[in-house]
């Protein structure tokens, strides 16, 4: 079940506990942080390792934004805002900036990029989020025009973008690493203008990543993080929406997620909802808790068989798809 799991670990080389944990969990792929890049020769000789020593060799992910989410920085120096982005050129900025971020990325052996955010920037810096100077614009169309040139730059380099945090978190009022939010939008806004970006970009994008907002146009009032709905991720994103490739959910090492479940359950209930990768990046107990917790379930019957093989078969088409490149 590890090939369900995306993870992360401490440092720049992967040392004999990473190398323990990679060996138990067998994970589809590995997050970066900057806690993980000193510098270019480093950052390549660890992504080699990764994809040289493991087997099956783990997809290499990151979030490479702009602004200040620049995982990047101590190799590519500080990375322009996007309000600079936009000031410098129009959206051919925000794409040759796309094309960059791809080769920064390609060249470092890095396969997906979570990013862009296509989350709609609804509230001023006043309103501690998460998301201040991460979005690229106020309304769906200026989100599509900017954040979709952006984009098509990066998947003009060969790299996997995988844009978030849906069905949209520009209604939080709270962060999602700390504390569960509530986005208290009509189901019409959300359709109309949250999601509409998502819709239009559809048929480009090969993977998507589910955010831990709580929706009561879908779910009703009792807290559930999206990660964990069925009702957003089968019912709207694949049903409604007619999203075929894979979902990500958001770090299951979020607040958001704390205060809600435990790691087992979460993961479980996630995969049931629709995901069909879990991330858990920060904590190696809730890696292995989360690979045990997939592990048993599958045993058990609490996840479906007809479930998962049809998640497999999305991650084989997957591979399949990309296999010259990764």
């Amino acid at each position: 079940m590890g090939n369900h799991l995306f993870v992360g670990f401490p440092g720049t080389q992967v040392t004999s506990e990473t190398r323990h944990l990679l060996d138990t969990i067998q994970p589809g792929g590995v997050v970066l942080f900057a806690r993980n890049i000193d510098d270019a020769d480093e950052l390549r000789a660890l992504v080699r390792t990764l994809r040289t020593d493991f087997h099956p060799p783990p997809l290499i992910a990151v979030d490479q934004e702009q602004g200040r989410v620049n995982r990047l920085r101590n190799i590519v120096g500080e990375a322009p805002s996007i309000a600079e982005l936009k000031h410098s050129g129009g959206e051919k900025s925000a794409r040759d900036f796309g094309h960059l971020t791809g080769r920064w990325l390609r060249e470092s052996g890095i396969h997906m990029d979570f990013a862009p955010v296509l989350d709609l920037e609804l509230f001023d810096k006043t309103v501690d989020n998460a998301l201040h100077e991460r979005c690229w614009g106020k309304t769906s169309e200026e989100v599509l025009l900017w954040a979709g040139a952006f984009l098509e730059g990066l998947e003009g380099e060969g790299i996997v973008a995988c844009p978030k945090h849906f069905p949209g978190l520009g209604g939080a009022t709270l962060d999602s690493h700390e504390k569960l939010p509530t986005i208290s939008r009509s189901r019409e806004q959300l359709l109309s203008e949250d999601i509409a970006p998502y819709q239009r970009l559809l048929g480009r994008l090969e993977t998507i990543m589910v955010g831990h907002g709580h929706y009561p146009a879908f779910d009703g009032e009792k807290p559930l993080p999206a990660s964990l709905s069925r009702r957003i991720i089968t019912d709207l994103l694949r049903g409604q929406l007619g999203f075929s490739g894979l979902v990500l959910t958001d770090d299951m090492d979020m607040g958001a997620i704390a205060q809600f479940a435990s790691i087992e359950q979460a993961t479980v209930e996630a995969f049931n909802a629709g995901a069909d990768i879990i991330l858990v990046c920060h904590t190696a107990e809730k890696m292995l808790a989360a690979h045990e917790a997939l592990t048993k379930a599958v045993e058990s019957g609490r996840i479906p068989t007809e479930r998962l093989l049809e998640s497999e078969e999305r991650i084989r088409r997957f591979h399949e798809r990309r296999s010259c490149q990764v």
